[in-house]
């Protein structure tokens, strides 16, 4: 998971058109069998193509899965299932763009929490790192709640119905975490040693956010919470100085 941009608003024509086949199924004797039908359809037809287009432009390069970021995406994900919310299966703000396997290991799962709050997070319109940090192994791992004194509920019933622990998913962290310190390590020498200007290593960093391969951990440590961790905070510290 990851910080993703925020989300648009469709043009005025997909908004109505979603709106007009969301009362089909609101109207519906049978809501469910209604919703499956209409969203079938329109997930083959020439005008829903947009909706896709825009997801993918939200999962950034190499479309990237808005759960665990480790795999292209391919599948519209109901993050409320339409199985259980019909009135949601036409809705833009419950589609996200995520891999064939987050979506089979989801599948219709949705929990409610007592005060009748979702559970699962919504990578799409939530800030994810409220609830997940990556630890010094790469792994994906629940933040502490303080009011709770235990880790963060939300994130552990995540990981657990996504499969964010998945091994290829924890190994490929591990490995991008560990060669991008690599490379910062090897900027914040170059640039004391001045062999590398700062407007060049600037251009890393922007370079370093863009890469598709396992972006969580770019933007942890170069756009969140672990900006502050080393070798990071001695790069910007560093940049941040000859501004």
């Amino acid at each position: 998971m990851r910080q993703l941009p925020k989300r648009p608003k469709l043009s005025p024509l997909l908004e109505r058109r979603l709106g007009e086949e969301t009362l089909k199924i609101t109207r519906s004797t049978s809501p469910k069998e209604e919703a499956e039908t209409i969203y079938a359809n329109s997930r083959a037809a020439a005008w829903f193509k947009p909706i896709i287009a825009a997801l993918g432009k939200l999962s950034g390069m190499g479309a990237r899965c808005m759960y665990c970021s480790g795999s292209e995406s391919s599948d519209v994900e109901h993050y409320r299932p339409k199985s259980s919310f019909p009135e949601y299966a036409m809705t833009w703000k419950n589609y996200l763009w995520i891999c064939t396997p987050c979506n089979r290991a989801k599948l219709n799962q949705f929990p409610i929490a007592a005060d009748d709050s979702a559970i699962l997070i919504n990578p799409l319109d939530e800030n994810v790192w409220r609830y997940f940090y990556i630890d010094e192994f790469g792994n994906l791992s629940p933040t502490w709640d303080v009011q709770r004194d235990d880790y963060c509920l939300r994130g552990i019933k995540t990981a657990e119905i996504i499969g964010l622990d998945r091994q290829a998913l924890q190994e490929a962290r591990r490995s991008r975490m560990d060669d991008l310190k690599e490379k910062v390590g090897d900027t914040i020498a170059l640039v004391k040693a001045n062999e590398l200007t700062v407007s060049a290593a600037k251009s890393r960093v922007v370079k370093w956010r863009k890469q598709p391969f396992q972006p969580d951990v770019a933007d942890y440590f170069l756009n969140g919470p672990g900006r502050k961790e080393q070798p990071f905070k001695a790069l910007f510290s560093l940049l941040n100085a000859a501004t």
